[in-house]
């Protein structure tokens, strides 16, 4: 019995000690349970409209400005009034238009020095100019106090109001604050005085010249051209037996003292005449023209016109 106990102590102990040794059992992971995904239904196919094109937002209306000429404007020349004044055609409108940074003679100045200088800057402008396509360009200012427009004037290549002054039918003058180009025209105006020609020409007093027997025979006063009456004109005759010579001759309105029509040299022969139109030429009777573009001749209180020879003395006078 004691032996007994003895064998199953040790045995006890042995497995004790045996049990001590091994290694502990690896403990098993239950694993954490995924949430289980729940299954993404799919959606039944909706079928996709056709795309309705949206109008674009229209933009807010830009108030037009009303319209006035572009400082460079290309248009005709119609009519030429004087030496710095011309009227012209722009998008169907007429407009007068007056050259910037020049001043001509007047064709109704009283010194028939001035009329005469006025006389040729309007038919160099109208030579130049008229019927043709010309450039306007803008300065400072659009239009004078008479709503005429202020333009600086090119026909091509050529810059018209320096021309104008270059050929000394114009003097160069500053009209604040119009002044881009007063230099250049200034310049002009120095080789015009270099050239002594136009207004700036020296004039001997002329000999005198004996005129005779040559007398206004008739004024045609009452034009057919509406408003302007540019084809009225003065008849001159020579009656003598001789030929006259008329260079120097002023023939003018003196009613008014204004306008006068000098002659350039030209022999008018005996029983032949000359006529002096208002504002026409024609070659015929001599090509002679006051240049005037309005009437000058008074249809309802006659006017008297007078010719005067190179000294200023009267040769004949005519009402009507």
């Amino acid at each position: 019995m004691r032996k007994a106990l003895i064998i199953t102590t040790l045995f006890l102990t042995v497995l004790l000690a045996l049990g001590a040794c091994s290694p502990a059992p690896t403990p098993t992971l239950t694993p954490t349970p995924s949430p289980s995904s729940t299954p993404t239904p799919t959606p039944e196919e909706t079928p996709t409209p056709a795309p309705v094109s949206e109008p674009a937002p229209a933009p807010t209306p830009t108030p037009t400005p009303t319209p006035s000429p572009t400082p460079k404007t290309q248009t005709v020349a119609i009519r030429v009034i004087d030496g710095d004044t011309i009227e012209v055609d722009i998008a169907g409108t007429l407009y007068k238009v007056r050259y910037l940074g020049i001043d001509a003679p007047e064709l109704d100045d009283k010194q028939p020095k001035f009329c005469d200088l006025a006389q040729k800057a309007t038919r160099l402008n109208r030579q130049l100019v008229e019927g043709q396509t010309i450039r306007l360009e803008k300065d400072v200012s659009d239009v004078d106090k008479y709503g005429r427009l202020l333009r600086y004037v090119y026909l091509d290549d050529i810059f018209v109001n320096a021309e104008l002054v270059r050929r000394g039918l114009a003097w160069a003058k500053a009209y604040e604050p119009d002044i881009k180009y007063q230099d250049t025209l200034e310049k002009a105006e120095a080789e015009a005085k270099q050239e002594e020609i136009g207004i700036w020409e020296k004039i001997e007093p002329p000999p005198p010249i004996i005129v005779q027997n040559v007398q206004i025979t008739y004024i045609f006063y009452d034009g057919l051209v509406y408003r302007v009456e540019s084809d009225e004109y003065v008849e001159i005759t020579n009656l003598g037996d001789q030929p006259q010579e008329l260079a120097g001759c002023v023939l003018k309105d003196i009613s008014d003292g204004y306008p006068s029509f000098t002659f350039p040299p030209y022999i008018l022969p005996p029983g032949e005449s000359v006529r002096v139109y208002t504002n026409e030429n024609h070659p015929e009777w001599g090509g002679f023209s006051f240049e005037y573009s309005r009437a000058i001749w008074n249809n309802n209180e006659p006017d008297e016109a007078a010719l005067y020879n190179n000294q200023g003395e009267e040769v004949s006078r005519k009402s009507y």
